[in-house]
């Protein structure tokens, strides 16, 4: 019979586990708060921490007021000990961010250079990343890795692209990007990037619909604040839904899809003008340009609608239209979209998403700390 008692080097790694975490929930707590809320002995707390502090993870940092006996001493997590570097890489433009234990941006740069699968864009791409890094104040072994975020479908090892027509790199391979980047890499779809920030800063939710206004249009569907991954299509392709059929052409090569009326492409062409200009005009009253929004957002409820038939939860607005989109815009889009529904049980939740300049660089550098976190 295989005996189902816990050895004695399995509690320690679940104390020094749970030790570790709390602290990290936390921020900063004393050890005698830490010895009662885990039901450690005080010894047991003192050696766990004394090893994390010479990990680098825990830092004492001042005393709390006394309550009467020996000021209690302060036990930071160390945010900063590891950083993630995410990069989304786009048409027009890359974008490199830093972030901390905490998924905290604490660098970010956008550099103007177009995508093209060729040698000296990676080049130039590994290059900036390590001026990105060197420009910080952190040794690389540091540096958790690198999560490469590209308009394209992924495979689940993120090693290949399997679908990549907006940049033109299907069957691009991680191979070809890391020989030219100093640190450990992996490739993710730059929709499930922005869900997994989302995801991230939202401990609130557990069951929601991300839907990202970008330049081209995404989705992703998280349950159980798990993104739903299909067999073959990645973490979902809700912009290639059929929203009219026969209607315009989609870089797919089919007609009528999501992202032929719901990208901010798709938007900029109904206007004939930049969106720069565009929102402020409309705001401002010009009638035209109300109409083109109108039927924008009209054509966004109506695909808000058929997904809620079949996932009736909360709807993350992101992206770059969500940018220029004030509380009149999202009242006038939940209108819309509770106009489509046949049925008035309920209203659809809308919210913005906590992030005003692009999650899918932060979600990318943010996918290696959660598991970095649980292998400490």
């Amino acid at each position: 019979m295989v005996s189902s008692s816990i050895t004695s080097s399995e509690v320690r790694l679940m104390n020094r586990y749970r030790v570790l975490h709390a602290v990290y929930d936390h921020k900063e707590i004393s050890k005698q708060d830490l010895s009662m809320e885990l039901s450690m002995s005080l010894p047991t707390v003192t050696q766990n921490l004394k090893e994390f502090e010479a990990l680098g993870f825990i830092r004492r940092q001042g005393l709390y007021e006394s309550t009467g006996g020996r000021k209690a001493q302060i036990y930071h997590f160390a945010a900063d000990a590891y950083i993630s570097i995410g990069v989304v890489l786009l048409k027009e433009l890359y974008r490199i961010v830093a972030v901390d234990l905490y998924g905290k941006v604490i660098k970010s740069e956008k550099l103007l250079i177009p995508f093209s699968r060729t040698e000296n864009y990676f080049t130039r791409l590994g290059a900036e990343i390590d001026r990105f890094v060197s420009d910080m104040p952190y040794r690389k072994e540091q540096i958790l890795g690198t999560a490469i975020a590209l308009q394209g479908l992924v495979s689940a090892d993120g090693s290949t692209v399997i679908y990549g027509e907006i940049l033109n790199c299907t069957g691009l391979t991680l191979e070809e990007v890391q020989k030219h980047v100093s640190y450990p890499c992996t490739l993710i779809h730059d929709t499930e990037a922005s869900a997994i920030a989302e995801i991230w800063a939202r401990k609130d939710l557990k069951d929601f619909v991300l839907l990202s206004l970008t330049r081209n249009f995404g989705g992703a569907v998280i349950i159980n604040r798990k993104i739903h991954r299909g067999e073959s299509l990645s973490s979902g392709i809700i912009e290639h839904m059929r929203l009219y059929p026969d209607g315009r052409p989609c870089y797919c090569g089919k007609k009528g899809c999501i992202e032929a009326y719901c990208s901010a492409y798709a938007l900029q062409a109904m206007a004939g003008e930049p969106l720069e200009s565009f929102f402020p005009a409309m705001h401002a009253g010009d009638e035209s340009r109300i109409q083109i929004w109108n039927h924008y957002l009209h054509d966004l409820a109506i695909a808000i609608n058929n997904i809620r038939m079949l996932i009736d939860s909360e709807y993350i607005i992101s992206g770059y239209l969500q940018e220029f989109m004030d509380e009149k815009d999202f009242q006038k889009l939940a209108e819309y979209a509770d106009r489509e529904c046949p049925f008035e049980i309920s209203h659809v939740r809308l919210c913005r998403s906590v992030f005003s300049d692009g999650s899918a660089a932060p979600g990318a550098a943010i996918s290696l700390v959660e598991p970095f976190l649980d292998s400490i």
